[in-house]
């Protein structure tokens, strides 16, 4: 079962700025800024909120450009992502990448019929 909606990505070129626009104008919180290896997790969000805002640069080891032409940023987050890619599975849905294991746990990319990608993430 798909739980809330984790994530939202917004491509930046400098995220040391981006972060200071969006906590010091904007008044966002700074939920997460980690470094995985060479990746620079960066994550914002409005005060209360449960959806963050990944700060991603388009100088990330991990952005794909043919990836990100049809990626819609949208990160879906669940429990159990191999309980939940065996039934969305069983209902049809086309998953364009396998579960496979990150720094941060656990992804897989699933597309609908008009070829928007979405993220499902375990954490953890």
């Amino acid at each position: 079962m798909i739980g809330k909606l984790g994530s939202v990505t917004i491509f930046v070129t400098d995220q040391d700025r981006a972060v200071d626009f969006y906590t010091n104008k904007l008044g966002f919180e700074l939920r997460r800024d980690q470094r995985f290896g060479p990746i620079r997790w960066v994550e914002v969000a409005p005060a209360g909120s449960t959806t963050t805002i990944v700060l991603f640069p388009h100088d990330n080891p991990m952005y794909q450009e043919d990836l990100m032409r049809e990626f819609t940023g949208l990160q879906f987050l669940t429990e159990d992502l191999a309980a939940t890619y065996e039934e969305l599975s069983g209902r049809g849905v086309a998953f364009v990448q396998e579960p496979m294991r990150l720094p941060f746990g656990f992804s897989a990319v699933f597309a609908d019929d008009d070829k928007n990608q979405f993220s499902l993430l375990q954490v953890g």
